[in-house]
């Protein structure tokens, strides 16, 4: 019924997905999902302030179903795509590295399905703890996998320097920028950093907000890139046809 380690993609119920197909289908999921979920969270005037967080989009109404089941498959789908990679990759990576990377790839998808469901409003705590491993998580995961194989003039190879080198500037500012905001709050307000709302922190936001967004594109373009390195390096994943 189900066959994840096959030499050439997946299969489920009789039918093969090709890795290249799988890749394509594991960002341009998450992409449309947030992408979607913003635009029906600004044009429907839900939103608190501008720019606001991805995560803000997860609002009572349509785009709430957008995000969480857009995310939520979209978990499942990258926890699928961490064992094929590792599976993919295996024979040429370094073998701890690798083994690191895989690790990661599944703890920050199933960061993800849970982060799909767990508004700001429900539990901030358990939000902010999901968001933080989902995107450290995500980078340590594009980071390990790439430095795990060998290196190679590859297109995969060249998209995903450029995709981290934005990740990380991202993820730099958009931690800098909270950290500063809380610390505000803190001193200023005299209250524990969970009791500080957003319309206080909207300051540090209007550069955190994009900043996050940054982030999800460069490890959107990391995750794509691998693609690449399916064709080039493995030489697979040519036909991204569903097969019976």
């Amino acid at each position: 019924m189900f066959n994840f380690t096959s030499d050439d993609g997946i299969e489920i119920f009789n039918r093969r997905l090709k890795d290249t197909r799988l890749i394509q289908i594991s960002w341009i999921l998450p992409t449309v999902s947030v992408l979607f979920a913003t635009l029906i969270h600004y044009f429907s005037g839900n939103y608190r302030d501008i720019p606001f967080f991805i995560s803000e989009t997860d609002h009572p109404g349509i785009e709430d179903h957008v995000f969480s089941i857009g995310l939520f498959l979209s978990a499942m789908i990258q926890i699928v795509v961490s064992f094929r990679l590792y599976i993919l990759f295996k024979p040429i990576a370094s073998p701890k590295l690798h083994l690191v990377a895989l690790l990661c790839g599944l703890a920050t998808s199933t960061h993800l399905a849970v982060l799909a469901f767990v508004t700001m409003e429900q539990n901030l705590e358990i939000h902010i703890y999901t968001a933080i491993v989902v995107f450290h998580g995500g980078f340590a995961w594009a980071f390990a996998t790439h430095f795990s194989l060998p290196k190679s003039p590859s297109k995969g190879r060249k998209v995903r320097i450029y995709s981290l080198l934005i990740a990380f500037t991202s993820l730099l500012v958009m931690s800098l920028s909270l950290r500063d905001g809380v610390k505000s709050g803190e001193e200023e307000l005299g209250v524990h950093s969970s009791e500080i709302g957003l319309d206080y922190l909207q300051p540090w936001v209007n550069y955190a907000a994009p900043a996050e967004y940054l982030l999800f594109f460069g490890l959107i373009g990391c995750l794509a890139s691998f693609q690449w390195d399916i064709k080039e390096n493995t030489g697979k994943g040519q036909d991204t046809s569903i097969e019976r």
